[in-house]
Order: structure tokens, then sequence, then C-alpha cells
């Protein structure tokens, strides 16, 4: 009986260890996506209030956005379930008090390797599985 009983337990303790929901999907998933969304957080800080959009052309392997007052370009690649974005191209005016989310956003961009597709929400995560970046896709509407 005891050994049932530590039999029992370690399956338990390994079943606990590995029922983890799946953190990350396949990246190859944001070549079907051709959508605008809101930039909703960079590194866990809500920047949802400033308006920063970006958009997702899948067959063309590129995202594009405004962030604070200058427009940028980046294009991605997919291999082997990661995802390497290319350091992003844009505009270079300097806007008082908006430079701190462009700057952020330039850093956090080539870190990432993975992606969380869940309805409208996406979120871009680095090789550890940490959000860097959330995202809302924008309704036709809005």
């Amino acid at each position: 009986m005891k050994k049932v009983v530590i039999i029992i337990s370690a399956f338990l303790m390994i079943s606990c260890g590995n029922s983890e929901k799946e953190i990350s999907e396949d990246p190859s998933a944001l070549n079907a996506i051709d959508s605008k969304y809101k930039l909703l957080e960079i590194e866990g800080q809500d920047v949802s209030s400033e308006g920063f959009n970006l958009q997702f052309n899948g067959k063309e392997q590129r995202l594009s956005g405004k962030l604070g007052c200058n427009n940028f370009v980046a294009t991605y690649k997919i291999q082997d379930s990661v995802i390497k974005f290319n350091p992003a191209l844009g505009t270079k005016m300097y806007c008082e008090g908006l430079m701190e989310y462009e700057d952020k956003f330039g850093e956090v961009l080539p870190e990432i390797r993975n992606v969380k597709i869940e309805d409208n929400d996406l979120t871009l995560l680095s090789g550890d599985n940490e959000e860097l970046l959330s995202l809302k896709k924008k309704m036709k509407s809005e």
C-alpha cells in the first residue's frame, strides 16, 4: 500500500508540473495576419492611452506603425518556430515627451522570439517567454 501511495504522489507531482498552458504558439501563424493592432503594453508598462498603432502584413513579413511622432517599418523572419525582427527603420523627428516609448520599442523588438495569439490579443515574447509587447486587434470600425 505504501508503494502505491508513493507512486500516486509522484505521478501527481509530475502531472502538476506539466499542466502549464502552452505559452507560445508557432510564430508562423503571423504569416496569416494582415491586421491593425493597438499597442497596449511595452514590457508591462501600460501605453494604451498613447494611441500607438501597429500593422502586420503577414505575406510580406512586415510590421509597420507609428509610435509617438515617428513612423517605422520592420521586417521579420520565421524559422524553426522562432521569429526574429530586423531593426526598425523610420523617421527621426524629435517629439518632446514621446521619445521614451519609441526608444523602448526599438530595444525590445530585436528580443522577440515567440508569439501568443488568443482571439483579438497578440503578445510578443522573448526567448524566455517574457512578455515584451501586448497588442489588441483593432476592429474595422476603429
